[in-house]
C-alpha cells in the first residue's frame, strides 16, 4: 500500500517562474500555457506521491523535468509536505538562483 500523497507547498518564485513561462507559451499559441501548466500539475502530482523517486541535484533539494516541456522542478520533501522551489526552464543558468 502506498502511503498518502503529501500537500504542495508552492513558493512565491516558482509561482512567478510559472506564470512568466505560462504567459510566453500562450502567446505563442492559445492554450499551450494551459498545456505547460497541466504539465507542472502532473509532476506535482507524482512528486507527492512519491518524492523520493526523483534524484538529488544539491544537498536535500531534487529535480524532475516536465514532460514536453523544458522545464525542471526542484523542490524538497518534509514527512508531510513538499516545497516546490522552482520550475526552471533548462537552459537556464543554475547559478541564476539559490
Amino acid at each position: 500500500m502506498q502511503p498518502p500523497a503529501r500537500r504542495i507547498q508552492i513558493t512565491e518564485e516558482a509561482a512567478f517562474e510559472m506564470d512568466a513561462a505560462f504567459a510566453w507559451y500562450e502567446g505563442r499559441r492559445s492554450g499551450l500555457g494551459d498545456q505547460f501548466l497541466k504539465a507542472c500539475n502532473v509532476s506535482f502530482s507524482k512528486i507527492a506521491r512519491d518524492p523520493e523517486a526523483f534524484p538529488k541535484v544539491h544537498g536535500d533539494m531534487r529535480r524532475t523535468l516536465l514532460r514536453r516541456f523544458p522545464f525542471g522542478v526542484f523542490y524538497t520533501a518534509a514527512p508531510d509536505c513538499v516545497t516546490i522551489l522552482a520550475v526552471v526552464h533548462a537552459r537556464r543558468s543554475p547559478d541564476v538562483w539559490p
